[in-house]
């Protein structure tokens, strides 16, 4: 028999009308979601439960548990101190075994931080961690696991002995090219058990000379190859994130109608129009290149000053890329790219950007969780508090509609509910 639970005389926020709802109370009975009402409402089914089953939330609110739709769980910390380049190659070095023991402590720290669903983008077995989580062996957010592919010379092979960290090739790494083998690499993934192709257009951010030429710069897919890979995945029933960083890169990736855009620093009128049009979601991922591209933390490291200037310029770009996105009426969803500057356990920094950007602070909320749970396609289950969901909830002290960093602070998480089981209660 299922456990049921009632949250008692709450304030539910409403992500879907973007509204509060007071004095509320929520019966949850096993995973779901089962009924929501006025206090008044639920009281007569207080009586059927013990005592220890009725939390009295003295009117705090209640919001949906937090989704990240960009990260990567399966990354094991640099040894050498708190700068990106330790962190992807101590990465790269490790073993697949250590990476996922690795991601299982992440993952903890992931939930304990509010994020109840996360989609990881790639690096390490995923599936083995997104599976572990399942059949709980461990903590951890549900996650939407992606397998990545790219082309030869492609982002992915930027870590290459001819790339930037020289570093031997996994096989997964491996670019796949023509219009055939790339739709063979999607049915493998797709065999292996992936949720989500992940795929890169372009190559990363990068500001260094000569990177920021030949792998930022350039577009990787032909327009047939492309389109191969999103026709195979969508045929799959397997959505596309696109790695895409400039605007010719970018512009493939909404012609050949992936689902996602990921990062989309240099976005111009054309791409926002075709984006809202066509219902293509935005994860911009503003953090991560905040913190990159911070002129303050390049002192005393080896930067050239046009490398500097480059920085400044890049970051300027990104942050117009997303108001205009924003105020065009793009869908964005919020993702934070935890792996090299920022750790597991404060996505929710992510939030603080958007609003800092132009969104309010119950926008921010809705694209960490309604929004990002479309983006993902799991809106069926998770993404808002409504009768029939998954118990997927956060009890928090101090309302993040007027403050949207109290995200951040764990002591503010009165409790975290995931699949209606009691991650941690501070009541």
């Amino acid at each position: 028999m299922s456990r049921k639970v009632i949250l008692r005389n709450c304030n539910i926020v409403d992500v879907v009308n973007q509204r509060v709802l007071e004095r509320q109370s929520i019966l949850i009975d096993g995973a779901q979601i089962k009924k929501i009402g006025q206090v008044e409402e639920l009281t007569p089914l207080e009586k059927e439960l013990p005592k220890e089953s009725i939390f009295e939330l003295e009117g705090r609110e209640v919001i949906p548990g937090l989704i990240d739709s960009h990260l990567h769980l399966c990354v094991v910390p640099g040894l050498l101190g708190s700068c990106e380049s330790d962190a992807v190659l101590e990465t790269l070095r490790a073993s697949e075994t250590l990476k996922v023991l690795s991601g299982a402590k992440n993952a903890k720290e992931t939930l304990e931080a509010g994020f109840t669903t996360v989609r990881d983008v790639g690096q390490g077995d995923n599936l083995a961690l997104r599976d572990a989580i399942e059949r709980g062996f461990i903590s951890g957010p549900r996650i939407v696991a992606c397998g990545w592919l790219g082309v030869t010379g492609g982002h992915q092979e930027e870590l290459s002995p001819e790339g930037i960290y020289n570093v031997q090739l996994r096989k997964e790494d491996i670019g796949v090219d023509g219009p055939w083998e790339i739709r063979k690499k999607v049915r493998e993934l797709v065999r292996k058990g992936v949720d989500c192709i992940k795929t890169f257009v372009s190559g990363g951010g990068y500001i260094r000379y000569p990177w920021d030429h030949f792998w930022s710069s350039r577009e990787s897919f032909t327009d047939e190859e492309l389109k191969a890979l999103v026709d195979e995945a969508h045929s799959a029933g397997r959505r596309v994130a696109a790695h895409a960083t400039v605007s010719s890169a970018i512009k493939s990736a909404i012609a050949a109608g992936v689902d996602t855009i990921e990062h989309g620093l240099f976005l111009d009128e054309e791409d926002i129009n075709e984006m809202r049009k066509k219902g293509i979601f935005y994860v911009p991922t503003l953090t991560v290149f905040k913190e990159m591209w911070n002129v303050d933390r390049m002192e005393g490291r080896k930067f050239l000053p046009v490398e500097k200037e480059r920085a400044k310029r890049y970051l300027e770009t990104h942050l117009s890329s997303f108001r205009k996105a924003y105020e065009c009426g793009v869908k964005i969803a919020m993702g934070s790219d935890t792996f090299k500057v920022l750790k597991h356990g404060n996505n929710a920094q992510e939030l603080e950007w958007m609003v800092k950007a132009g969104m309010s602070e119950m926008e921010a909320l809705v694209s960490a969780t309604k929004t990002a749970s479309e983006a993902l396609g799991v809106d069926s289950m998770v993404g808002s508090i409504e009768e029939g969901k998954l118990a997927d909830l956060l009890v928090v002290d101090r309302s993040p509609l007027t403050d949207i960093s109290v995200l951040r602070d764990k002591r503010n998480l009165k409790m975290i509910m995931k699949n209606g089981e009691i991650i941690c209660s501070r009541l």
